[in-house]
Formats: C-alpha cells, sequence, structure tokens
C-alpha cells in the first residue's frame, strides 16, 4: 500500500512515478534554492504586504488571534502553491496537503509561543518549536523521520535569521513600507530554507 502523500503508479505503468524508467525526475540543490527562495519570498511579500496597507481591518474584524490565522491560511495557499515543483513526485495537491500540515504546525506552535509571552523569548521560542514541529511533520509524512534534527536545524536558522533582519528592517522604517520590507527579508531568507530541506528530503525519499 502506497503512503497517502506518496503518489500511486499510473494504470499500466510498470516503472511507478509516470515517468520513463520509473524514476522521478529530481531537482538539483541549487535549483530547489532558488524555488524556495522566490517562491515563498513572493508569498510572504503578499502576506506581509496585507499586513502593511490592510492590517487595520484584518485586526478590526478577525481579532488579532483570528488575524494571524487568516495570514496563516493565506501563507498555506501561496506557499503551497508556489513551492510545489520542490517535490516533483508530488502532485500539486498532494503537496499542497504536505506543506499545509507542516506549516500550519509552525503557525499554530508560534501563535501560543508569541501570545503566550508576547516579546523577543516568545518570538525565538515560536521560531525553535514552530521549525521543529514543521521539520516533524515533513519528515514524518515523507516517511524520513531520520532526517528531523537536520531538516529542523536548516528551517529553524533561516527562520529566525529572516524574522529579526526583518523586523529590524520594519523598527528603522516603520510602517506601510518596514512591513513590506519584513515580509521580503523573512520570505526571501525563511525560503531559502525551506527548499533545501525538500531537497534532502526527497534525496533521501529517492534512495530509499
Amino acid at each position: 500500500m502506497n503512503h497517502p502523500l506518496q503518489p500511486s503508479d499510473p494504470p499500466g505503468a510498470e516503472g511507478g512515478k509516470g515517468s520513463p524508467g520509473g524514476e522521478a525526475k529530481a531537482i538539483g540543490l541549487w535549483q530547489a534554492w532558488r524555488l524556495g527562495t522566490l517562491g515563498f519570498g513572493m508569498a510572504s511579500l503578499a502576506v506581509f504586504g496585507s499586513w502593511a496597507f490592510l492590517g487595520r481591518w484584518f485586526y478590526q474584524w478577525l481579532g488579532e488571534a483570528g488575524a494571524y490565522l487568516a495570514w496563516s491560511i493565506m501563507f498555506l495557499g501561496l506557499g503551497g502553491s508556489a513551492l510545489h515543483r520542490l517535490i516533483p513526485d508530488l502532485n500539486r495537491w498532494a503537496f499542497q496537503r504536505l506543506f499545509a500540515g507542516a506549516f500550519m504546525s509552525y503557525a499554530v506552535i508560534w501563535m501560543i509561543a508569541w501570545l503566550s509571552c508576547r516579546n523577543q523569548l516568545g518570538e525565538v521560542l515560536g521560531s525553535l518549536f514552530g521549525c521543529f514541529g514543521m521539520g516533524a511533520c515533513l519528515c514524518w509524512m515523507q516517511r524520513v523521520p531520520n532526517q528531523w534534527l537536520r531538516v529542523s536545524l536548516i528551517l529553524f536558522g533561516s527562520n529566525l535569521s529572516g524574522y529579526f533582519l526583518g523586523s529590524w528592517m520594519h523598527q528603522q522604517w516603520g510602517m506601510p513600507w518596514g512591513a513590506v520590507a519584513w515580509g521580503l527579508a523573512y520570505g526571501l531568507m525563511f525560503g531559502g530554507g525551506i527548499g533545501p530541506a525538500l531537497w534532502i528530503i526527497q534525496q533521501k525519499t529517492l534512495r530509499d
């Protein structure tokens, strides 16, 4: 029986995966980094841009927790659509489920940490435990649990650096353009970690 997030062999195809010789065409590390950086960077720019220009509306109508949830859902849709080519042997819907489960784990943990502390410690703890939760989900769902620590550390390093670089830019420039810069820095740097992290998972999956 196939894993739920691994594609079934198409009818009549003996090789599986639907490609000549039965092998999914894996992408290289450089291409994974580029796709992650640009894809998640653009998604983050859109989400933070909505905060920069429409944030008051989000908070007024949805409340703080509701606004964060809405922005998380935006990340799920935009990020999943932009990053699906990082794992070529998953179709778009299967990748969207994989990314949604992993990113929502990160988002929920981050929100709990931030709403509990409301300071820099909460931001750091949210990034740490959120990225470790995201890494665990990605590796478990793709059946490569032994890559969990490696993947999680990559996610954490890229997330934390992008978040605090963006936060500094926001403090320097204020709203709205500081928020836009925050989204760009966060998206480019975190995306630069998501791409290689998924590449590692893909390589291990193909070897197994």
